[in-house]
């Protein structure tokens, strides 16, 4: 409303605020840190999640903050005091995982203390202080801050235990394989900094790259990020209480798995922009004058995915007959709530294509109250809101 913007460049203030998020995050993990241990972490963390951004990825950058000035021993015990009581409540309202991730590096590093590695035992403390801090804070606020929209509430108690459950990372691996070669990417230069018997040998480096790089192209899709949230704490966790042992080590011999890192990063990203591409054009080609339902097309919308077939995950391409209709559409169409506001931008705010949502059992974005208290500015955004009144939110 203060600055009116048409609907392309809203979107690309958008993006731009987007990433902001994680590089200033990484910008002031870089100016604070004692060694570039963090900050390559956090990146390569930020890369696995990016595209599915979630308060975890903030969490995590503040924790790190946090946890690089503390590893400084040029740094006083004010500053350090004045850090913890800054950082600490901001990380009581990002994300219960970030307290898991600060618990999961506490016990790593005793479990590697107990091996007589030289992880710096100060640190080992301080995590599992925080941990404590936070969990125990977030079991306190959980009451006083549960969700207002009724709508929700079915959905976080199925994965409410998302990244606590073993199995559900077992199956996370299965169906996005790029995952697990990043994450032991990931954790392999650790392995030299705690002078592990089991070694990744550049050989062996170069083919979990390679198998990741595959994956990257042949298997990813929206859902790929999603996942990656639900076990990157604990392979974070894992890497850096590795590379706490010897840092010197660690950013040696991590040369060539962050640069794998990278390049599945990579190859990741241009696959799923081609089919977030294609996905646009098919998009364009459904969208009719008004605010249109997917049900009354002439054409069938592609139904959403049953299932991850094995296709899907080891050579996408080739996993229905039409690929955009069968593949990209039902997977870039998982949360049907955003088809709406994906094709009310794209279209320059002049129609609406949209899915209806079943009240009772879809997740409704808005709560009433708030769509009836927004001013719109022009005729445009009021059949759109005059849209979001009748459809999509939940009184």
């Amino acid at each position: 409303a203060l600055v009116p913007l048409s609907s392309t460049a809203f979107i690309v203030a958008a993006h731009l605020l987007y990433f902001a998020g994680p590089l200033v995050l990484w910008l002031i993990l870089r100016a604070v840190e004692p060694e570039r241990l963090y900050s390559r972490l956090y990146l390569a963390i930020v890369l696995a999640m990016v595209y599915f951004i979630s308060e975890m990825i903030a969490g995590l950058g503040l924790w790190l903050i946090w946890f690089a000035v503390l590893a400084d021993p040029a740094r006083s015990r004010a500053t350090k005091t004045a850090c913890t009581i800054v950082i600490a409540p901001l990380l009581i309202f990002t994300h219960p995982g970030v307290g898991m991730f600060s618990v999961a590096l506490a016990l790593a590093g005793a479990a590697l203390l107990a091996l007589r590695r030289p992880v710096p035992r100060h640190l080992v403390v301080a995590a599992g202080a925080m941990g404590a801090l936070l969990m125990a804070a977030y079991f306190a606020t959980q009451p006083a801050l549960g969700p207002t929209n009724p709508t929700i509430t079915p959905h976080l108690l199925v994965n409410r235990y998302a990244y606590v459950d073993p199995l559900r990372a077992l199956a996370t691996f299965v169906l996005f394989p790029m995952v697990l070669a990043f994450w032991l990417l990931l954790i392999a230069p650790g392995l030299d900094s705690a002078r592990s018997r089991w070694r990744f040998s550049t050989g062996a480096v170069l083919i979990v790259a390679a198998i990741g790089i595959w994956f990257a192209a042949a298997g990813t899709g929206l859902l790929t990020w999603l996942y990656a949230r639900h076990t990157a704490p604990h392979i974070l966790a894992l890497a850096l209480a590795l590379a706490l042992c010897g840092a010197a080590t660690w950013l040696r011999a991590a040369r060539r798995p962050l640069i794998g890192c990278a390049a599945i990063a990579a190859v990741a990203a241009v696959s799923y922009n081609v089919d977030l591409f294609l996905f646009g054009r098919f998009v364009d080609r459904q969208l009719q004058a008004g605010i249109v339902d997917t049900a009354t097309l002439a054409t069938p919308w592609p139904p959403p995915i049953a299932e991850r077939s094995g296709a899907r995950t080891y050579f996408k391409w080739a996993a229905a007959p039409d690929y955009v209709r069968d593949v990209v559409v039902p997977e870039n169409d998982w949360y049907q709530v955003t088809l709406a506001f994906y094709s009310y931008f794209r279209s320059d705010r002049q129609r609406v294509l949209y899915h209806a949502l079943d009240r009772r059992k879809d997740w409704f974005p808005y709560e009433c109250a708030a769509v009836d208290r927004i001013v719109p500015r022009d005729d445009r955004d009021r059949a759109f809101v005059s849209f979001l009144a009748r459809h999509y939110c939940v009184r």
